[in-house]
């Protein structure tokens, strides 16, 4: 039998338009948003008081005013201040830097990091609130990217309603491998899918402190990344109150229960995915390759 799914979000303008990796703009997430912004689910959103109007006119499109609740944060750094110390100030190690493939990369900016982590902070105060359900579902507010898998936003026009086994449902992309953290740190590898993630009430405590000690200890390493290896490095902790299941991006509110949407076609889908992976790891092993050739062309001039 399908049960009511609480839907968790959080949107915070924490400067992403001036990425050098993937900027995005507010008005870029504002029209993602919109397009999945029609399930019929409780929403919950955590965002910063001036944007409290703008979601909720979002929503109003849809006659769904009603069933969103804002809770505003005024200072989303005042949650764990200790935490974003610690990794602003290992953003602008030397060494932290040299050890990563990708200097530049969108996890190594601590704001944007410390946002992540926060994903299963908002699910546990929400629980805490008393605004959510038994069965809870933490979804990206830029879910789908306005058309990345799903193609028909009206189709989002119906109320998900799905039993999921009393676990934390992660779903990862590609193979899953017991490849030491540092090295899935070092190469940026993506793993565990941040976009959705299923949580039990009973269990949301538990994930956010898994999640926050994930990061401490990855700090003290003097380390820093996103969700994704975060929630590894929980998952890798304490399976036992997790389901790890394989999928794609996006796809599993299409699994699981959400049988009606549409999917964007691609002619030839394997030979097009199998280009686009094996183009994304030549990428990194040219940059890589430019990286230790300047590395070693400065030690030899020192």
């Amino acid at each position: 039998m399908s049960k009511e799914i609480t839907l968790v979000t959080a949107f915070f303008n924490i400067g992403r338009e001036n990425y050098k990796a993937i900027p995005r703009p507010d008005s870029k997430y504002m029209k993602d948003f919109e397009g999945w912004a029609r399930l019929k689910n409780t929403l919950i959103v955590y965002t910063q008081p001036q944007m409290k109007e703008l979601i909720l006119n979002i929503r109003d499109k849809f006659g769904l005013r009603e069933k969103t609740t804002i809770v505003e944060i005024e200072d989303l750094y005042s949650i764990e201040p200790e935490i974003l110390e610690k990794m602003r100030s290992i953003s602008k190690n030397k060494y932290f830097l040299d050890f990563r493939y990708l200097p530049h990369a969108t996890s190594n900016i601590p704001e944007y990091s410390y946002l992540m982590l926060l994903k299963s902070y908002f699910v546990k105060d929400a629980v805490e609130r008393g605004l959510a359900t038994d069965q809870i579902a933490w979804i990206d507010f830029g879910f789908n990217h306005g058309g990345d898998l799903y193609t028909d936003p009206e189709e989002f026009d119906f109320e998900w309603t799905y039993e999921f086994e009393k676990k934390i449902y992660y779903f990862y992309y590609k193979k899953y491998d017991d490849r030491p953290i540092f090295e899935i740190v070092r190469r940026l590898s993506d793993c565990i899918m941040g976009c959705m993630i299923i949580i039990p009430a009973s269990l949301a405590n538990d994930l956010w402190l898994l999640n926050r000690n994930a990061m401490i200890t990855l700090n003290d390493v003097g380390l820093i990344d996103d969700d994704q290896l975060i929630h590894l490095m929980s998952y890798r902790k304490n399976p036992e109150i997790f389901n790890l299941i394989e999928s794609e991006w996006f796809l599993p509110l299409k699994t699981y229960g959400g049988d009606h949407l549409t999917k964007l076609k691609v002619k030839n889908d394997n030979n097009v995915k199998n280009f686009a992976r094996n183009f994304k790891h030549y990428c990194k092993k040219l940059k890589l390759s430019i990286r230790n050739a300047r590395l070693l062309y400065k030690n030899l001039m020192e």
